[in-house]
């Protein structure tokens, strides 16, 4: 399939020296993925990252947020539980599932269970997160099937990819979203990350911890996917939250917390696919990738093990360093200058066309209409 860009700002050249990799990175990729002692890569998410290791002009489309578009269709927006209201009620578990269809629909490759708020921190026990996110997976399989009204060949845009649409099993953070100050002590974060990705793992195809706030938070979930066994064992991908300077949350440099991540990844034996930043402002996104990209050495090193860069902003106004879900009376006001066409021409063509990012979406406040115009702009239908 060939990816062409629609808007006449996307022409995008590549360096030579970046075509001498190619065949190197897709290798690499190949080579770990198949790693003794790992568990094989499902079909379809293997043709998916072979063509993106193969040819850095290719996409990979993710979702929307899922929790504002479930509450934007009536489910009620629980300041405790959040998101996580459409799996506990069974009564909302269609709107889940029309939530997870109507960004397929809109061209999505990739969505993502919406277990992103079953934790301890918001009072869940541990039988009940380990039930909860098996939910949250099912749902978001069974969104995929054929045969509904909603999610067919007719109503769906059309992709040009192989491999059809990934499900990522969301590992989210345990206590609270954008707090390294209150993040689980480390073996007790690691118990809870091993019980969410064996309840997620016969529904997923790779686990997605994200809106990580520290390496430390991330470490904790990267050990846990690396103790399962082989049955539970997914590959991982792993998304940090940012402050307005493109540093992690933490206060970390984004380039010193990848070079940390890809080294425990590569100890503790994971399937580490890729790299992204979501749940931060858009801005924040490109500063990120900008130094990222102004470091060789970090380039060099995703390069050589085949890691992809990702990333989906959120449409909410600046989060302070002391939020709190719970303390929260209302939701987060939504920016009104990220209309889809905003959102694509001012931060996705740039990053797709001149920071070498390969994973885009969108998280909280980015709709399907937001997903429908990346892919129209994206991809030639």
């Amino acid at each position: 399939a060939i990816r062409v860009m629609k808007h006449s700002l996307l022409f995008i050249t590549l360096a030579t020296s970046t075509r001498k990799n190619y065949s190197r990175i897709a290798t690499t990729g190949m080579s770990f993925s198949s790693a003794k002692g790992m568990h094989p890569l499902s079909d379809a998410i293997q043709k998916h990252f072979d063509r993106l290791r193969s040819n850095k002009r290719e996409l990979l489309l993710l979702d929307g947020g899922t929790g504002e578009e479930l509450f934007r269709r009536g489910v009620p927006d629980d300041r405790k539980i959040w998101s996580a209201t459409a799996v506990v009620n069974e009564q909302y578990h269609q709107v889940l599932i029309d939530v997870h269809r109507s960004f397929v629909n809109a061209g999505s490759d990739a969505i993502t269970s919406n277990s992103y708020s079953i934790t301890p921190g918001v009072g869940f026990s541990y039988d009940s997160i380990a039930k909860h996110v098996a939910t949250a997976g099912k749902i978001a399989r069974e969104s995929l099937s054929s045969g509904s009204e909603d999610c067919d060949a007719t109503s769906r845009k059309t992709s040009p990819h192989a491999g059809g649409p990934l499900v990522f099993g969301s590992l989210g953070p345990l206590v609270e979203s954008y707090r390294p100050d209150k993040i689980m002590e480390h073996m007790d974060g690691i118990k809870v990350y091993s019980m969410m990705t064996k309840s997620l793992s016969p529904f997923v195809d790779c686990f997605l911890a994200e809106t990580m706030s520290s390496f430390e938070e991330s470490s904790q979930a990267v050990e846990a996917v690396g103790n399962l066994s082989l049955d539970y064992q997914r590959p991982l991908i792993v998304s940090y939250t940012l402050h307005g300077d493109g540093s992690v949350r933490s206060g970390e440099s984004v380039t010193r917390a990848i070079q940390r991540l890809l080294d425990f990844a590569t100890l503790q034996k994971v399937q580490l696919l890729g790299v992204m930043f979501n749940c931060a402002e858009p801005e924040a996104i490109t500063r990120a990738f900008e130094q990222i990209h102004s470091n060789d050495k970090v380039r060099n090193l995703l390069d050589d093990k085949g890691i992809i860069l990702g990333a989906y902003a959120n449409r909410l106004t600046s989060i302070y360093s002391d939020w709190t879900l719970e303390g929260s009376e209302e939701a987060q006001p939504m920016r009104k200058d990220l209309s889809p066409q905003q959102y694509f021409d001012e931060f996705i063509s740039t990053w797709v066309r001149d920071l070498g990012v390969q994973m885009v979406g969108g998280c909280c406040g980015i709709t399907p209409e937001h997903i429908s115009y990346m892919h129209s702009h994206l991809f030639l239908d």
